[in-house]
């Protein structure tokens, strides 16, 4: 994704070296042997041309459309990105990696960021659990600063949605509930919101708006092309969301 503060090769906590060794082989591997092997007549494949970057001003709405690739488009501090899944893993393939043609790499754990590569300030980590009041459960986020110091809070949480309407897309227009997350944060006494879009029924979460961390950056993004299928089970029950029940409209 492009920014103004560039990839840092300090040493990072052992979560983001597991994350770095994942990411280097699917590049060395996949990426690699993908843009060699496909390439014709000089040029790259529309997948290997989004992830070894592009010009600016790109309609990437446009780009999503031409690659039968799972894409998000994504948006922080002003910079806006086509990602490509890079890989998908875990329980019911809960965990996926997407790039931008500059590395910068966004984690999410069904369908909501849980970490970040390829920035100076990382997100090592962010995941929920419940708490003892109806209606209300904790969110925890670790993060590393630019300059390496680790951090770690834990917020409140309440989340607030609202009756699906439509919801314009990169590629579609669905009706989506708003879902309004409200955290207070214990550490930094101080509060913050997120907004995620998701789908009645399956809850699958098509995209969202929050900070990283408190005080961080916020993070845009919106599903282009999903990577899940009808196939799937897509009940809550199984783990494919991880957002509470919000309370109903009023």
């Amino acid at each position: 994704m492009r920014r103004d503060r560039r990839y840092s090769d300090r040493r990072v906590p052992t979560q983001d070296r597991r994350l770095a060794v994942l990411l280097r082989w699917w590049l060395t591997g996949s990426l690699v042997a993908g843009l060699t092997a496909c390439a014709q007549g000089g040029q790259l494949t529309p997948l290997g041309a989004t992830l070894m970057g592009g010009g600016s001003g790109e309609d990437l709405p446009a780009q999503a459309e031409t690659l039968p690739y799972a894409t998000l488009v994504a948006e922080t501090q002003g910079n806006q990105a086509l990602l490509v899944m890079a890989h998908r893993t875990g329980e019911q393939g809960r965990d996926t990696y997407w790039q931008a043609g500059d590395r910068a790499t966004l984690h999410l754990r069904d369908g909501v960021p849980a970490s970040t590569a390829g920035f100076e300030a990382l997100l090592l980590g962010r995941w929920h659990s419940a708490e003892a009041r109806p209606g209300h459960y904790r969110v925890h986020a670790q993060w590393r600063d630019a300059d390496g110091t680790v951090w770690q809070d834990e917020a409140e949480a309440s989340l607030r949605c609202e009756a699906a309407e439509p919801v314009a897309l990169p590629l579609t227009r669905l009706a989506l509930e708003r879902c309004t997350e409200r955290l207070d944060w214990k550490s930094r006494s101080t509060h913050s919101q997120g907004v995620y879009w998701r789908e009645p029924g399956s809850l699958r979460i098509w995209g969202g708006d929050m900070a990283l961390w408190p005080d961080g950056p916020r993070l845009r993004w919106q599903v282009a092309r999903p990577w899940w299928s009808e196939a799937e089970d897509t009940g809550r029950d199984d783990g494919q969301s991880p957002l509470p029940d919000g309370a109903p409209p009023p």
